[in-house]
């Protein structure tokens, strides 16, 4: 699959679209945020070259599984603020054959909801159109503002438990409500629910 035949996807104020060859400089900037990259995998900034791979490694997904993340631009300005989608970790033994949806954007578009509805996009192409037997999302224990996408994405509940290839401890949410709850990692527990969840 090349970049061009990745589907593009329409939400009141997003375009979630194949990425182009002149993403990686502002994908870089957004990378380069130390905020930003504070919860991701690895927890640092990435460099230019970094950027790069990891836009090419997103394409090769999508031409391998037949999804993956879009780059996210806001409708009316055109701008790149981040990517959303689904990955496939080979790393979480609960089901190799997950599809975990994610996201990541900028700073400045921190707070405007544009994560859920990025989100919200994503996990409905999963589910209803490649017909996924299940979707989740993972986020660091300490990420509320993750856990609060994944609830207004339509996800439930499913459990903490210790990711020991990356040796930390995750909490995670499942589209199917009938999903088999982990137990909790040694002292941890449910964090409490943020604002306005």
């Amino acid at each position: 699959m090349h970049s061009s035949t990745i589907p593009e996807i329409e939400t009141p104020r997003l375009l979630l679209r194949p990425w182009r060859d002149g993403d990686v400089e502002a994908y870089a900037e957004i990378n380069a945020d130390p905020e930003v990259r504070h919860f991701m995998h690895p927890g640092r900034p990435l460099t230019r070259e970094e950027c790069g791979r990891e836009i090419d490694a997103m394409v090769d997904q999508w031409r391998l599984l037949g999804f993956g993340h879009w780059a996210v631009e806001l409708r009316e300005t055109g701008e790149l603020i981040g990517r959303t989608g689904a990955k496939r970790h080979t790393d979480w033994d609960l089901d190799p054959q997950n599809t975990e949806v994610g996201w990541l954007y900028a700073r400045s578009a921190w707070g405007e909801g544009f994560a859920t509805e990025g989100a919200i996009a994503a996990v409905r192409y999963c589910l209803e159109e490649l017909k996924r037997p299940e979707v989740i999302s993972i986020a660091h224990l300490s990420n509320l503002a993750s856990h609060r996408v994944m609830r207004k994405a339509g996800l439930e509940w499913a459990g903490v438990r210790r990711w020991y290839e990356r040796r930390l401890d995750v909490l995670w949410y499942s589209s199917k409500r009938t999903a088999e709850k982990t137990e909790r990692s040694p002292g941890a527990s449910r964090p409490p629910e943020p604002p306005g969840g």
